[in-house]
């Protein structure tokens, strides 16, 4: 049995432990009793299948060990007969969009096999770098007072060496005076000789794990781990090509629409899009959409790599690299220009976290030629901002909270923007509540317990969200809005001069 099946054995961590939790069950009967016989029809889009499941297209948020929310936030969807015809995520939702489109067919639920998955899964073996890294981050991670710690072992070290020169010169000047304190002396001697010693090991190999992390692509974990398992699993449900996985993300079963539309069932397809941000152009990239722009023969690209690429968090992992690009062929070279304009493609491509450009791609299923949608864009926020870090007084925030800020505004601004100008995309949005103190995105050394919690919490989200949900109102308002961004993109009038 692999290592992270006994593991997983010994915790007892099944998928039960998930979708048996009384949170996640409260939320179902809640949710049947509102919508189920003698209820009000849940009704959240207009194309059906012939089961009489309701699809929507998908985005889900990056958010590192909070993607577990995102999986109890599609459980409770499926469980309401809801499915997915496009999916799109970054970073942790390009993890669970991945899953969500290779296994099984479109029509069937796919929460328990996603479950399965992560509880084989050893998420601490994903922090597969350095054992000193390894260690680091751990403690700076799972303990909140590892930071005051290490700044008192710093403290501790530098008065030790300060201790010990100040009384090699008091002994120095006082033994010529006192002969007995030559044997303190050279006692002091000897250990200060010792202690800078301990420190120059220290500082050497402080640097040298810093050119590790240079030469390792500015990343303390490979990423090997999570590379090799997300390829398993591509390859467990058949997709090992590029071809593969566009083929089993456009399968849709038989569609039919509620009501009739002037569009019908045109341009009704699925697909799949992961978003990773590439350094050497700059630019977002949508795999595997734009395979184009690095080969000829997509096929040659692994679409493991895609999601590596998409939850490659700066620092935290090594950048993804695709090499050996054919630049000077004139097809890469138009794909390039057409796409960004580029005029001398890159012949190494280097991709980090999809979050730093996009990490809630909700735009990707905009159609500004659809007035009146056919299905609704549904997207999964995770809002883990933490309590005192909220706080619109600046002077108020932490450090980390100032930096939380900083990251955020970056990440985030690309989409907010688009939220601002299309205010109609709000509705579809949940947000599950992740602020409270006891999580961390990066925490990979979550418990049983938290992790069942963090699907309990998608599962609730998911639950407020239906709830809520308005599908008429979706409607009005999204042809509100294109209407309104009709009427500005028109021509204005021309002033007579007479």
């Amino acid at each position: 049995m692999p290592l992270e099946n006994k593991k997983a054995a010994a915790a007892g961590l099944t998928a039960a432990d998930f979708t048996n939790d009384p949170r996640v069950q409260a939320c179902l009967e809640e949710l049947h009793a509102k919508f189920g016989p003698g209820g009000t029809p849940l009704i959240v889009s207009d194309v059906l299948d012939a089961n009489g499941h309701q699809y929507v297209n998908l985005v889900q948020k990056g958010g590192g060990v909070f993607g577990v929310a995102l999986v109890g936030y599609t459980y409770v969807l499926e469980e309401m007969g809801i499915r997915f015809l496009r999916l799109a995520g970054t970073s942790a939702g390009a993890i669970n969009t991945a899953l969500m489109t290779v296994i099984n067919a479109k029509e069937e639920k796919k929460s328990d096999q996603v479950l399965k998955a992560i509880c084989e899964l050893d998420f601490f073996a994903l922090v597969d770098g350095h054992p000193a890294a390894r260690w680091i981050i751990r403690n700076f991670i799972t303990q909140r007072n590892f930071t005051t710690k290490a700044k008192r072992w710093v403290f501790l070290i530098l008065a030790v060496l300060a201790l010990l020169i100040t009384g090699d010169v008091v002994l120095m000047g006082l033994r010529s005076s006192f002969p007995a304190l030559s044997v303190l002396a050279g006692i002091f001697f000897v250990l200060s000789g010792f202690w800078t010693l301990l420190m120059g090991v220290g500082i050497y190999y402080v640097t040298n794990l810093l050119k590790r992390l240079k030469n390792s692509g500015f990343g303390i974990n490979p990423g090997d781990y999570f590379y090799d398992w997300i390829k398993k699993l591509l390859l467990t449900n058949n997709v090992a090509t590029v071809s593969a996985l566009q083929k089993k993300a456009g399968t849709c079963p038989p569609l039919q629409l509620r009501v009739p539309h002037p569009q019908g069932l045109k341009e009704l397809e699925g697909d799949v899009t992961f978003i990773a941000s590439e350094l050497v152009t700059q630019n977002k990239i949508q795999f595997p959409a734009m395979c184009n722009l690095f080969r000829k023969d997509i096929d040659t690209l692994q679409p493991a790599g895609f999601i590596r690429a998409s939850m490659s968090i700066p620092v935290f992992f090594e950048s993804y690299m695709i090499t050996e690009i054919p630049y000077k062929d004139e097809d890469i070279k138009k794909a390039w220009k057409d796409t960004f304009n580029e005029t001398a493609p890159p012949g190494i491509a280097r991709f980090v976290d999809g979050g730093i450009l996009s990490n809630f791609p909700i735009n990707l299923f905009y159609n500004p030629r659809i007035s009146t949608p056919r299905l609704p864009n549904f997207g999964i926020d995770l809002n883990d901002s933490k309590p005192g870090d909220r706080k619109q007084n600046a002077y108020g925030w932490s450090l980390q909270g100032y930096f939380g800020r900083m990251f955020n505004t970056i990440r985030n601004y690309y989409d907010k923007d688009f939220l601002l100008k299309n205010k109609g995309y709000q509705r579809g949005i949940g947000t599950v509540d992740l602020s409270s103190d006891k999580f961390n995105w990066l925490n990979f050394f979550l418990s049983k317990e938290d992790k069942i919690e963090l699907f309990a919490l998608g599962a609730i989200a998911a639950k407020n969200f239906l709830e809520t949900f308005d599908w008429e109102a979706y409607k009005r308002d999204r042809e509100k809005m294109q209407k309104d961004l009709n009427t500005e993109a028109a021509p204005a009038t021309p002033v007579s001069n007479i």
